[in-house]
Parts: C-alpha cells; structure tokens; sequence
C-alpha cells in the first residue's frame, strides 16, 4: 500500500484500547503516524504538522456530556491545533458513532471549519474491525480498498515519500564510512570537505558556518534530485493508478496564474543577496523607457503611465561562481508590465521569448530584454540593490533565460560579400 512514510498520518481517538489494531495495521505496513490521545488535548504539538495526508478519526472523542456540540467542538479545536489551513488531506472515519455525529461535521466542514475541510471523506468501520478475528488485516485490506478508489492523491503521496526516501539514502551513503568512535567529528569534516568542494579550496576559507553548511548541501541537493527519480521509477509499477486524462472543470484563468507562479516563483521575506534567480522590483527610469519601446508595440508612455509597470533586474550569476566567491554579479534588466499588455509584445530576437503570467505585485508580465546585460562588482551591487529581493526565479525557468540568452550572445555569424 503506498501512504505517507514521512510521518504525516494523524490518529485521534481517546481510547488506546480500541485503536491497538489501527496503529498495529498501520505499523505492518511501515506507515508511522501521529498519534493523539488525550481528551484535554495536552498531548497536542504547539505548532501545527505540516503536510498531513491522512487523519484517521474517532467521532466520539468526549466521555464527559457527548453532545453533538461538545462533539463537533472539540474535533474543530483538534484540527485548528494539528492541521494547517487549507491542507489537502484524506479524512478516515474510525469510528462507532459515524452515523450519529458525522452529518454534524460535515455541515460543520461547509461553515467554521472550511478551512479544514479534507478533500475526501472515506469510511472504516471500528465496530466491524474490532469484532474481526484478525481486525490487522482486516484495517489493512479496508485501507488498500478504500484507498485504491482514490489514487490520484496517492500519486502525490507516493512523490513525497520518495522525496523522503532519497533524502534518508543518501544521508546513509555519504555518512556509512565515518567512525562510530567519532561521528561528530567525522560528520564536520565530510560537511566542511563537501564545501570546499562546492566554493573552492581558497573561498571556503572565508566562509563562517552556516554558509559552509549551505555550500555543502547545495552539492547534495544536486544527488537528490537523481535520487527521487529513481526511487519514484522503481515505485510506480507497484502502485494502481487511475486513467490520467483530461478532466473536472477547466482551470479559471486566475488558477493558471497561481499554478504558473508556485511553479517558477519563490516568493519569501527572508531571500538574501548574492543568488543566482533573484529578481528585484524598482523604480521606472530611462531604462524601463528604452526596453518598453525596443520590445512593445505600442507606445512607452502608454505602457509606463501605470503604477504596476516597474524596471527589474534579474540576477543570472551562475551559482558556482557565487559558490567559488568570484567578486562579480551578472544581470539582466526588464520591466514588469500588466498582463493585459501581453498582446502588445513584439516578436524580436532580443528578449527572452515565453511570457507565462505571474502573481507578483498584481497579475504581471515579465519582459527581459538581452541587451541590458550587466556586470557588478559586489560593493557596486550592494550600493545599487540596497533592498533584498522579495522574488526569487525557480532554476527551470532561470535555466531557460540563461539558455536563450546564450544563443544571443554566442551566435558565431558569417562574413556576408554582396
């Protein structure tokens, strides 16, 4: 059965008698989970899990005057201090009351609590389970069942634990070889040894700890990524996927744009300089003019005479030179213009050629233009950039940029004799 193996399985129920069989079924199949007892809710993390896909769920978790309020109550104060909002998760009814109190949370899910709302509700049967000369395999062949009738979630659920998987791999293979006697100290000098690697022999020097821990997990990103595939590969074969095709409603143009965005945008408040993707909003000048009229059809006052029309810069730095502390920063300017004004972009050979639209500051558009490329010298580009940046390209896109605007620079030419 393909569940969550990142710990992201949730179990409430007040009765540790009657849900032995739940967590044994669940530890059968190498599933862990969260599991919440107490009634007063003392046993409740402080801050909410994040990413859980599934919350097993005993209706019936007051003793002390079970009123369908009381009830309906406290579930609420239970997920509003375990789930976070708008979490997409599978809600499983384990429970001997389900008909009783469960049109009371549905109703309650449509109201108060819609932000907890799962985005399937399936059924175990607790009274049946339990009464089960073996109840393990019961739960477990109930859960591959109900399960199997919604698979599109589990293609999901099977990514992140291969996510997970490679991670704990690949922390095994780097670190197999060190000492037991002297793990700390064998585990420092890999990190260090990792990031030397990554910045250089005579950059690393400069480096205090936290960057050298950065540098060093920025080459092991690079296996993971190698690693989830492989591990979601070996996986797929064993897991029943529904027909993948064209279906529910069709995506609403604003849904495009937040997708769009999630998938090329980092968008954070603790983003710092230096990084190859950053992109920086500021303030329309002669340059902003220049590449509205060299890249846009219509005219630049039209185009500029709007507060959402802004200059930007892109920093397209490789990031093994950030790595090995070469004192220079590579960019490339562009404005940022409504997403109405899309049409008004002309087909040449000097800009960045795909315009996806974006949530950034509004609805927006990004023009980069590559004739604006520039170079800085550290100090100059703190002086210039004195504001982090809030917007961080992600590397399929930045890749692309770097890509086109390579072919722009590096065309060799011929000699022409008419």
């Amino acid at each position: 059965m393909i569940l969550p193996n990142n710990g992201k399985v949730v179990v409430f129920d007040d009765k540790q008698k009657d849900i032995e069989s739940l967590l044994k079924a669940l530890s059968k199949e190498k599933i862990p989970f969260l599991y919440y007892q107490d009634e007063t809710g003392s046993d409740l993390p402080a801050d909410p899990v994040e990413n859980v896909r599934l919350v097993f769920l005993d209706l019936e978790l007051v003793v002390n005057n079970p009123t369908s309020h009381n009830i309906i109550s406290t579930i609420a104060g239970r997920f509003r201090r375990v789930l976070t909002t708008n979490n997409v998760y599978v809600l499983l009814y384990w429970s001997t009351k389900e008909d009783k109190y469960r049109v009371d949370l549905e109703n309650a899910f449509d109201n108060g609590l819609n932000e907890y709302k799962p985005i399937k509700i399936i059924s175990l049967n607790k009274a049946h389970a339990l009464a089960d000369n073996d109840p393990i395999e019961y739960i477990t062949k109930a859960l591959r069942t109900e399960m199997r009738g919604f698979s599109s979630l589990i293609g999901f659920m099977l990514w992140e634990s291969s996510v997970n998987d490679a991670a704990g791999r690949i922390t095994n293979e780097l670190t197999s070889f060190i000492m037991r006697k002297e793990v700390d100290k064998g585990m420092y000098g890999l990190l260090y040894r990792l990031s030397k690697e990554q910045a250089g022999a005579v950059a690393v020097a400069d480096q205090d700890n936290n960057q050298k821990l950065n540098l060093a997990f920025e080459l092991i990103n690079n296996s993971l990524v190698e690693t989830t595939e492989r591990l979601f590969a070996e996986r797929l074969p064993k897991v029943e996927i529904g027909d993948i095709k064209e279906g529910g409603r069709e995506l609403q143009e604003g849904e495009k744009v937040i997708l769009n965005t999630r998938l090329h945008i980092l968008s954070s408040e603790h983003l710092q300089h230096f990084y190859s993707g950053n992109l920086y909003i500021l303030e329309n000048n002669g340059l902003a003019r220049e590449i509205v009229l060299r890249n846009c059809e219509k005219s630049s006052h039209e185009l500029l005479d709007t507060d959402t029309t802004k200059l930007i810069c892109l920093d397209i730095t490789p990031s093994c030179d950030y790595a090995q502390r070469k004192y220079y920063t590579r960019v490339i300017y562009g404005v940022k213009l409504k997403k109405e004004f899309k049409k008004n972009i002309s087909r040449g050979d000097h800009g960045y050629k795909e315009h996806p639209i974006f949530e950034i500051d509004g609805e927006s558009i990004l023009i980069f233009d590559f004739r604006t490329v520039r170079s800085f010298t550290r100090e100059e580009f703190s002086y210039r950039f004195s504001e982090k940046p809030r917007y961080r390209l992600r590397k399929s896109i930045l890749l692309d940029i770097q890509a086109q605007l390579s072919n722009h620079i590096n065309r060799p030419g011929i000699v022409n004799i008419d």
